[in-house]
């Protein structure tokens, strides 16, 4: 039942596609691919792209460069049902939040077997500032950030794992995204902050901040921002009670220092699914939810996905 209803979704979601996805790139040849994508994006935001093809693809990439060509990201493809003729290949890549302003390019390459062809299109991408903050850390955190422990190395290579295991049949979040809380919050850090730690007895340690703070009561409801299935659930030196689901292939939501899990590894939620509650366990100065969403490895915007469908067909 859950496969049909995703099933649906992609259905609903390729008559969008065909009555409105704009065409950007494409040869004079009628069975031509098509490249649909926004004209412009921002540091720190995903790029959300669609390859139109004729034929089965086996193997597909995205690539976006800066003018001079140094590579920014990388993205491999997952595929949508077909609706009628054709095949429509997804993308989703991930803008980093250091790229430079002005115009880049984003490349689809085919592999060999599929006829190694490639197709480019040119994306603005934008200027956008970050804030600098400054976060005293008292003798206990200072201690849990900088000593060496060979159980927090363990679970950091663990965790990074995680975000390599793409399912690419993980198509789950076809709606909007809803806020992790239901409660009013107070963020105490945006994303991609650039965040000082002042240790105690002396020294620094900077670092960008992946996702963004929302400052709660302890034991508010957190919420699950769209439908996917649970890839981690557990407590962790440093993010204490954590939270990763899966929404689409390789696009990952985390919840950190909850005071409580409320799902299992393996299980599949709804949107708006209470997972689990605030708290400030692990590397805490306060009960806060800290959410994340990744590409990949990558974090991006969370914020972005509020205003707009996950799979949405770009505008022009």
């Amino acid at each position: 039942m859950k496969g049909y209803r995703r099933s649906l979704w992609a259905i609903l979601l390729l008559g969008l596609l065909g009555a409105a996805m704009p065409v950007v790139a494409q040869t004079a040849s009628v069975a031509a691919p098509v490249i649909a994508a926004p004209p412009k994006v921002a540091p720190g935001d995903p790029l959300l792209c669609w390859l139109s093809i004729d034929r089965q693809v086996m193997k597909a990439t995205a690539t976006l460069k800066d003018a001079s060509g140094r590579k920014l990201a990388l993205a491999d493809s997952f595929y949508m049902p077909p609706r009628g003729e054709g095949f429509l290949y997804g993308f989703l890549v991930p803008v980093p939040v250091k790229a430079s302003p002005g115009p880049a390019n984003l490349t689809i390459s085919l592999s060999a077997e599929d006829g190694g062809s490639e197709y480019e299109v040119e994306i603005l991408i934008e200027t956008k500032n970050f804030l600098r903050e400054d976060i005293p850390l008292d003798k206990a955190n200072t201690a849990l950030r900088t000593q060496p422990d060979p159980a927090k190395t363990a679970e950091t290579k663990a965790f990074a794992a995680i975000f390599q295991a793409r399912d690419p049949t993980a198509i789950f979040a076809t709606g909007s995204m809803v806020k992790p809380l239901a409660v009013s919050w107070r963020e105490t850090a945006g994303f991609a902050d650039e965040r000082r730690y002042l240790y105690h007895g002396g020294g620094s340690d900077s670092i960008l901040h992946g996702g963004i703070d929302l400052g709660a009561k302890e034991g508010s409801e957190v919420l699950a921002c769209a439908a996917g299935r649970v890839v981690f659930a557990g407590l962790r030196i440093v993010t204490g009670n954590t939270i990763v689901v899966e929404h689409l292939p390789g696009l990952f939501s985390i919840y950190m220092h909850l005071s409580s899990i409320g799902v299992a590894e393996g299980e599949e939620v709804g949107k708006g699914r209470i997972i689990g509650r605030v708290g400030s366990t692990g590397l805490s100065t306060g009960p806060h939810l800290h959410w994340e969403l990744r590409i990949g490895s990558i974090a991006v915007n969370p914020y972005y996905w509020l205003s707009q469908p996950f799979l949405a067909p770009p505008s022009r």
